[in-house]
């Protein structure tokens, strides 16, 4: 797992070149990502998951790990499999760490609703694609592309999301 996030680490963040004493003065869009981090959010994120109880309908954990203007960075960790969506402007690189699932992507989404603008889900995908994925495995899902992160019963997930907002980068 420690390569998984050395890999991750030196292709998502190219700022491992300051070199820099006192990190106050980097400025606030560099951020530590380390296997420390990490572990401690993932245990925060099995709790909360834990909390949720059997009747949520949607077990889900995310936090924040980094963001600047364009781009935010979360861990995410689901209990189950949740809502389908598409991003009008956001592309997420995928990158699993802990488990495996079935990520779907393209085709339609069923019964679509807008949650937020730019924001579109449903309860799950017609006719899309199927990729099967452990840790280690990532995907680029591009702006627009339905996908669906499908996860066995009784089984739980851990990924990276790496969003990036092309609405707010130009």
């Amino acid at each position: 797992m420690r390569l998984i996030l050395l890999i991750i680490t030196s292709f998502i963040f190219s700022c491992s070149s300051y070199a820099a004493e006192d990190e106050s003065s980097l400025p606030k869009s560099v951020f530590k990502f380390t296997p420390e981090i990490v572990a401690e959010v993932s245990n925060r994120l099995r709790a909360t998951l834990k909390s949720q109880g059997g009747d949520v309908k949607e077990k889900l954990a995310f936090e924040l790990i980094g963001s600047d203007v364009g781009y935010n960075m979360f861990l995410v960790l689901r209990g189950n499999t949740g809502s389908s969506e598409i991003h009008t402007t956001v592309s997420d690189l995928h990158t699993a760490v802990e488990g495996r699932a079935t990520l779907v992507l393209g085709g339609e989404l069923v019964d679509e609703y807008e949650l937020s603008p730019g924001q579109l889900r449903g309860t799950s995908i017609k006719v899309g694609t199927e990729f099967k994925l452990k840790a280690g495995d990532a995907v680029n899902i591009p702006a627009n592309l339905a996908h669906h992160v499908v996860i066995e019963p009784g089984e739980q997930y851990m990924y990276f999301v790496y969003q990036v907002d092309s609405a707010t980068i130009k």
